[in-house]
């Protein structure tokens, strides 16, 4: 019962308005499309109606930054500074506010997002560049900040996931933008819809529905995908086999079921030969680097590193 007053309530009083937030376009609604900028100046954007579930959790986004951010400071001691900043950039002055800043090694901008599963998937595999809108509002805030990097920080909101790619300052992308920006606010430039590579990730649908297909591509290799199929089901079921004798000869992982091999350094059965290793590591654990060094140790002995992995899915099963 509380449940539907509470969503109900929430969609019938609206998002709550920014009373220091002037009207118009603003570092956050610029896009690399002057005639989205324009409807967004004009107000003439078309608004989406929202419910109350929708309109709770974008404000659960907003609580999320603070929560980032005491996180950052309580559990790694590292403090987001200039929180809320104003910005303005090009001639126009178009404002903007920021999230704050971070200094490690160099000083770089904070940009904090709260994304759903689909949102912070696609962001995963594909960057910054999935997301235009986002990639000029934290390029016009860098420009107006004089930064050239910007920690691009983003919680997953079902489970507490983050991915905080460094984007770097990318002029020949924003400067084009601001530029349109400004002849609309200034010279009262109204331009015409035109087809472009960013349609898909507009919202505006000026020329119906598209969807981005440049990320895929098709082939046919009916032999090589059935290869695959058979020696998948070859692996799952082989590595059952194994785990089972395995568990026979030596027990399981954890002790808790012990093998007939017990504590003997060697068996010999069948043409197996089943030997006991026991080997000796030097590891450098993370946790006694930051006890020991602090975050500032930690963040001198790691290094960011892009890893690329492919996951095969059989989308026939």
């Amino acid at each position: 019962m509380l449940s539907e007053i509470l969503k109900t309530a929430a969609e019938l009083k609206g998002l709550e308005a920014q009373p220091d937030r002037p009207p118009g376009l603003s570092c956050s609604g610029l896009f690399p499309c002057p005639y989205r900028m324009y409807l967004i100046q004009t107000g003439m954007a078309p608004r989406e109606s929202l419910t109350g579930r929708q309109i709770l959790q974008l404000e659960d986004g907003w609580y999320q930054e603070d929560q980032s951010v005491q996180r950052l400071k309580n559990i790694v001691g590292i403090t987001v500074k200039n929180r809320q900043a104003r910005v303005t950039v090009g001639k126009s002055n178009i404002p903007g506010k920021i999230d704050g800043e971070v200094e490690l090694d160099i000083r770089r901008l904070w940009e904090h997002k709260a994304w759903g599963n689909s949102r912070f998937d696609w962001f995963v595999a594909r960057g910054i560049n999935a997301y235009p809108g986002e990639k000029a509002q934290v390029n016009a805030y860098m420009l107006g900040r004089g930064l050239d990097e910007c920690i691009f920080f983003v919680k997953r909101k079902e489970n507490n996931d983050y991915c905080d790619p460094i984007v770097k300052l990318d002029k020949d992308y924003i400067l084009p933008i601001i530029e349109w920006a400004d002849r609309i606010r200034l010279d009262k430039w109204i331009p015409e819809p035109k087809l472009c590579e960013y349609c898909a990730q507009c919202g505006l649908h000026c020329f119906g529905e598209i969807l981005d297909f440049s990320w895929m591509k098709e082939a046919k290799a009916p032999e090589m995908a059935d290869k695959w199929r058979k020696g998948d089901a070859y692996v799952k079921v082989g590595g059952m086999l194994k785990e089972e004798a395995r568990t026979y000869f030596v027990g399981t992982r954890d002790g808790n079921i012990k093998g007939i091999m017990g504590d003997e350094e060697l068996l010999m059965t069948e043409g197996l030969k089943i030997q006991k290793i026991i080997q000796h590591r030097f590891d450098i654990r993370k946790e006694r680097v930051l006890e020991e060094f602090g975050t500032e140790g930690l963040m001198k002995v790691g290094e960011a590193n892009i890893v690329t992995q492919y996951k095969i899915t059989d989308t026939e099963v």
